[in-house]
């Protein structure tokens, strides 16, 4: 029997989401906040995991289809799980983590393209496969490219509550205002790269913050005003937004992580009631397996 637990970060949203010559796409912003899965093999045939966890059941299988592990039952728990429906890439860090919990079970080594091309036949996947920023196609993966590593960052994630319904919100037909909205896309994409490839948040802020004004365009962000201001008010760099979730993220300098506590009473002063808020780092993406045994 042999057993292997993995991590994958989640996200704040995204730095960017947008169409880039009429192909909808993504970067996300994973933060250090995990899904945890662990995979047990065992003798036997099939699968094995919790009914609520249906799309990471059909993750494996196509995983399965692809790479056999013949004359093995797998055992999928989840240790850890992000909160669904608010832009943390639940879904998404859950798969990838099960992925690669059997990837190593099989001997192999999971390409980030082929993981997220197993995640992307099973529904838009956001781009957390790679160890670092990536640009990617999120519903049918015709882009995936690796930018780089994260630039020193701070984000304070913040929640005012509510759910939103991932599933329906990306069946909407979004082709008109999203063609209206072109060349913004385009600019604050050029911004998050140039802040990726040279290593400067102040310039991916710029662009995330571009992007998240979009974002009001297509699913109302009634809390994006006062962030901003909130924002200035703690001399950050920009910010964030789930664009098809809840999550806010103020984009600080990647000193304020040991301030958290001034920050948050800062939060307390300026934002409307009703809110959460925690400081987390922006870290690469990309799976981390964390616990590997086997025994007789």
């Amino acid at each position: 029997m042999s057993t292997v637990a993995a991590a994958c970060p989640g996200t704040c949203g995204e730095l960017f989401q947008g169409t880039l010559d009429g192909v909808p796409c993504l970067v996300s912003c994973p933060i250090d906040r995990y899904a945890r899965i662990r995979v047990t093999a065992r003798p036997g045939e099939g699968l094995s995991l919790p009914g609520e966890m249906s799309k990471t059941r059909r993750a494996l299988e196509n995983f399965l289809e692809r790479r056999p592990l013949a004359g093995r039952n797998l055992v999928v728990e989840r240790l850890e799980a992000l909160p669904e429906g608010k832009g943390y890439a639940s879904s998404t860090a859950d798969i990838l983590s099960a992925l690669a919990c059997a990837a190593t079970l099989a001997g192999i080594s999971l390409p980030p393209e082929e993981a997220s091309s197993i995640a992307l036949s099973v529904e838009p996947t956001d781009s957390i496969a790679w160890p670092g920023l990536a640009l990617l196609d999120h519903r049918e993966g015709r882009i995936m490219r690796f930018l780089g590593p994260p630039p020193p960052l701070t984000v304070l994630v913040l929640d005012w509550g509510g759910t939103v319904d991932t599933e329906e919100f990306n069946s909407r037909d979004s082709r008109p205002v999203l063609s209206s909205l072109a060349a913004l896309h385009r600019e604050a994409f050029s911004l998050v790269l140039r802040g990726v490839e040279q290593g400067d948040p102040e310039t991916l802020g710029r662009g995330a913050s571009m992007s998240a004004r979009a974002a009001a365009r297509l699913l109302d962000k009634p809390r994006l005003d006062e962030c901003f201001a909130l924002c200035s008010l703690l001399e950050g760099h920009g910010v964030c937004v789930a664009h098809s979730g809840t999550l806010y993220g103020i984009l600080l300098p990647s000193g304020a992580a040991g301030r958290e506590g001034d920050i948050l009473e800062t939060a307390a002063r300026r934002l409307s009631p009703g809110w959460e808020g925690k400081v987390h780092s922006l870290v690469p993406g990309g799976p981390r397996t964390e616990e590997r045994k086997k025994s007789p």
